[in-house]
């Protein structure tokens, strides 16, 4: 985790440092190695949240995007169930980044128990990943709306939406570089697909401005719009 709790407030982890979970108030230690980004630890080895995944230099360059006041806050349910969003705003939408490799099943839970979520996926841990979607849009012709080129793809043609496009409504893959190629609902198995510069994505969830979504009207209309 990148926050711990010290006298009361939130501190990043230095060396020796001492502190408490936010989320759970467990006892934490601060890791501050050599390979891996300085971060805090439950002292017990076991973490309050068993869906947290380790964070990397990734995550933490994601986070660092927004607020700090919304980074890493605990979040439970009515059942008193406890989770730790990666970003969370004050009006309750997730953001959520993954690395590692997940269960779809897991996936639909997290989507449930958050409500109201956008998932970034790590797009460069895959060697594969990158040169599929590549393959993919060059199979396809943009429409362009509003100045933005939105492809209309099938969930199934690369191994990226095959996980990730008939689960989850709102989903970016992160290729690395400055844009965030984001990917949300059509018809059917139809997703459409479109860039979004990184700064531009954050800025909007930090302004809480709706966010880019194409939706079907008109028989072959399509109206890029945006996403609360």
């Amino acid at each position: 985790m990148r926050f711990s709790v010290v006298d009361d407030q939130r501190i990043e982890a230095t060396p020796g440092a001492k502190g408490l979970c936010p989320a759970c108030g467990a006892e934490m230690m601060a890791k501050c190695g050599d390979k891996n980004v300085w971060h805090w630890a439950h002292k017990a080895r076991r973490h309050c949240d068993h869906w947290w995944e380790n964070e990397t230099a990734w995550h933490r360059a994601w986070k660092s995007r927004f607020p700090i006041e919304w980074q890493e806050v605990p979040a439970r349910d009515d059942t008193g169930e406890l989770h730790i969003a990666d970003i969370k705003r004050d009006d309750g939408l997730v953001v959520e980044f993954q690395n590692s490799p997940i269960n779809p099943v897991e996936v639909v839970t997290r989507t449930r128990f958050y409500g109201n979520i956008v998932w970034i996926i790590n797009g460069t841990r895959r060697k594969s990943d990158l040169p599929q979607y590549r393959e993919m849009v060059s199979y396809h012709y943009p429409k362009r709306f509003d100045g933005v080129d939105v492809y209309t793809v099938h969930a199934h043609e690369t191994r990226l939406l095959k996980e990730w496009g008939s689960i989850v409504p709102y989903v970016g893959f992160d290729f690395g570089g400055d844009t965030l190629c984001l990917l949300t609902n059509g018809q059917n198995r139809l997703r459409y697909l479109f860039d979004i510069q990184k700064d531009k994505f954050a800025k909007m969830i930090a302004a809480k401005e709706p966010l880019p979504f194409v939706l079907l009207g008109q028989p072959n209309r399509n109206q890029y719009r945006r996403r609360r």
